[in-house]
């Protein structure tokens, strides 16, 4: 990879799935805005968030259209991948818009500072006692 980025964020919306025209048909790409939290030292010397940014992330193929269907509005969410420049096309021309957006490799649902969380079943206490 030219370029990686890797940061932890919200998501301001529900992703959107697109479809965009190929060669080979068709693909499928799910488009999301992440605020990405930026940390810094305080004069205490202790870490505080001092600010984040905006960027917009694109997940293409089945990965997006699962992350679509699972990731919901305010959803933490670690992302990995490679920034690109935006470009689009007026009349003919190039024009760079001043910006980035992450085409993602991978997108997780992260828990926060949850570390682990065990799921069990309730049983009847009648089938846990032993014959």
């Amino acid at each position: 990879m030219p370029n990686t980025f890797l940061g932890k964020g919200n998501l301001a919306d529900t992703p959107t799935i697109k479809y965009v025209p190929t060669a080979d048909g068709e693909r499928v790409v799910a488009e999301m805005r992440v605020f990405f939290d930026k940390y810094g030292r305080n004069d205490e010397g202790d870490i505080e968030q001092t600010g984040g940014f905006w960027m917009k992330v694109s997940l293409w193929g089945d990965r997006g259209e699962q992350a679509a269907r699972l990731l919901r509005r305010g959803s933490r969410v670690s992302v990995e991948g490679t920034l690109e420049e935006f470009m689009y096309t007026v009349e003919g021309t190039d024009i760079k818009v001043p910006g980035y957006q992450v085409r993602a490799d991978d997108v997780t649902l992260t828990m926060g500072r949850i570390e682990s969380v065990t799921f069990r079943a309730k049983r009847n206490q009648e089938e846990s006692l032993p014959a």
